[in-house]
C-alpha cells in the first residue's frame, strides 16, 4: 500500500472471484490473499477467533470445528474468502439470524497510506461499522475476528410442496424454524422447501455415494444437461422445468452446521439478489411470477427466497429493517439483461436493495434515499481514503466518485 501510495495508483483486493460484478476489478494494482490465510488465535472461553482475511469460509470452518466452535450463520457458498464475503454482506437464512458482517467482532484495516488501523465497537467504532460492510472501499482488511457459538448439529428436510402452499404458510414456517427457505422452478407450480433446525441427535450424513448422487449428480451434472438443453432450445424450458420437479423427492440429514449449509455448484449462472422489507417478501414472489407469465420469458433457474434479521450496518442491505431476500439466476450463457431488469424494476417499487456482489443496475443516485446511515459510510469513507485510492468503476457508479 505504501509503494502504491508513492506510484499514484489505485488498489482493489480479490477474494476467490465470487462476487458477479466488477467490485474487485482495478487500472492499477491488484491484492490477492490466497496465501495470508492462516488462523491467528481462537479463544474458545469467549468463543471468538482470529483470521487473516484471506481465509476461505470451508476452511475456516474446518478449524471451528476442531475447537468446538461454529459460525452462528452462512450462506450457501464456502469457498469465498471471510473478508470477501463480509465485504459485500453475504448472507444466509433465518427470520432470527443476522448476516456474516454482523458476526464479525473486530477487524484491521491496512489503510491508503499503508498504516494499520485497529477498529472494534470499543475502538474507531464509527469506523468498525462502516468496516462490516466496506465493499473494499475503505482500506485492505488484514485480520477478522469472528464472534462464533458452540459447534452444533443441524436437522435438515427438503422436499417439494406446492408455491401457493408455501406461500400462505410461509410467515408461519419462517418463524417456526431455525432457518426456512425455498426455491421456486418458474413454469411449475412447485418449489423445493428447505428446513434446517438445530438439533442436539448426533450427526447421520449421507453416505458417499448418497451424496454424491444427490449434491453432484442429480444437483449439478443432471442439471446442467437441463441447462444446456433450455439454452439451445427455449422452448423446452417449461417442459424441461416439468421434468426436473418430478424428481424432486423429500431427504433428510443431520449433519454439521456448515457441511449442511454449504452446496457444491458447478454449474455456472449469472445473478441478480435484492433485499426487500419482509412484509413485502410475499408480494415480490406474486409479482415475479407475474412478470414471468405476461413476458413469455423463459426462465430456466429457479427464483430463491429468504428471510434475515435486521442489523444497524450502514450498507449492509439489512440495515434498519427485517428483510427478505429474492435471488433468481439465469444460465451463464443465456442472456439476462430483460428478465433481470424486469425484477429490478419489481424490487425498486418496494424500496428494494441489491446485494452488492451481485448483478443490478443501480447508481449512488438511486442508492443514497434507501440507507439511513449512507452519509455515516460516506463520511468514513471521506477521511479514510480521500484521495479514491480504493476507487474503481464499480464503486465509482454505486458511491459515486
Amino acid at each position: 500500500m505504501r509503494a502504491a501510495a508513492v506510484a499514484g495508483v489505485h488498489v482493489k483486493v480479490a477474494g476467490t472471484g465470487h462476487s458477479f460484478t466488477d467490485i474487485a476489478c482495478t487500472d492499477g494494482r491488484l491484492i490477492k490473499l490466497d496465501r495470508y490465510a492462516g488462523v491467528l488465535d481462537v479463544d474458545r472461553q469467549s468463543a471468538t477467533v482470529t483470521v487473516q482475511a484471506g481465509i476461505t469460509i470451508a476452511r475456516l470452518s474446518e478449524e471451528l470445528a476442531r475447537h468446538g466452535l461454529a459460525m452462528e450463520n452462512m450462506g450457501d457458498v464456502a469457498y469465498q474468502t471471510i473478508s470477501g464475503a463480509i465485504s459485500t454482506a453475504t448472507h444466509g437464512t433465518g427470520e432470527r439470524l443476522r448476516n456474516i458482517p454482523s458476526q464479525v467482532y473486530a477487524l484491521s484495516l491496512v489503510l491508503a497510506d499503508g498504516s494499520v488501523l485497529q477498529c472494534s465497537p470499543e475502538t474507531e467504532a464509527e469506523t468498525f461499522k462502516a468496516a462490516q460492510v466496506g465493499l473494499g472501499a475503505l482500506g485492505v482488511i488484514s485480520t477478522v475476528t469472528l464472534q462464533c457459538v458452540p459447534a452444533f448439529n443441524l436437522h435438515s428436510v427438503e422436499e417439494p410442496r406446492r408455491l401457493d402452499d408455501v406461500l400462505e404458510r410461509f410467515d408461519e414456517l419462517a418463524a417456526g424454524n431455525d432457518h426456512f427457505e425455498f426455491f421456486w422452478f418458474p413454469h411449475t407450480e412447485w418449489v423445493q422447501a428447505i428446513t434446517n433446525n438445530r438439533t442436539s441427535e448426533p450427526a447421520r450424513p449421507r453416505s458417499r455415494v448418497g451424496a454424491y448422487i444427490d449434491d453432484i449428480l442429480f444437483e449439478n451434472h443432471v442439471f446442467g444437461v437441463i441447462q444446456r438443453a433450455g439454452y439451445l432450445r427455449k422452448d423446452l424450458i417449461p417442459g424441461l422445468a416439468r421434468m426436473t420437479v418430478r424428481t424432486m423427492t423429500k431427504s433428510e440429514v443431520i449433519d454439521r452446521s456448515d457441511r449442511v449449509f454449504a452446496n457444491e455448484r458447478l454449474v455456472r449462472f449469472a445473478e441478480m439478489e435484492y433485499a426487500i422489507p419482509r412484509q413485502y417478501l410475499l408480494q415480490a414472489v406474486r409479482e415475479v411470477r407475474a412478470m414471468i407469465e405476461r413476458t413469455g420469458l423463459r426462465i430456466s433457474f429457479p427464483v430463491e427466497v429468504r428471510t434475515v434479521a435486521a442489523d444497524r450496518i450502514p450498507l449492509s442491505p439489512a440495515s434498519g429493517r427485517e428483510t427478505g431476500y429474492i435471488a433468481v439466476h439465469v444460465y451463464w450463457r443465456a442472456e439476462y439483461a430483460e428478465f433481470f431488469r424486469e425484477v429490478e424494476a419489481i424490487m425498486n417499487a418496494l424500496d428494494g436493495r441489491p446485494h452488492w456482489g451481485k448483478l443490478h443496475y443501480q447508481a449512488a443516485e438511486t442508492l443514497r434515499q434507501r440507507y439511513p446511515l449512507w452519509d455515516s459510510f460516506g463520511a468514513v469513507r471521506d477521511r479514510l481514503d480521500p484521495e479514491r485510492r480504493f476507487a474503481n468503476a464499480y464503486l465509482n457508479r454505486v458511491l459515486g466518485e
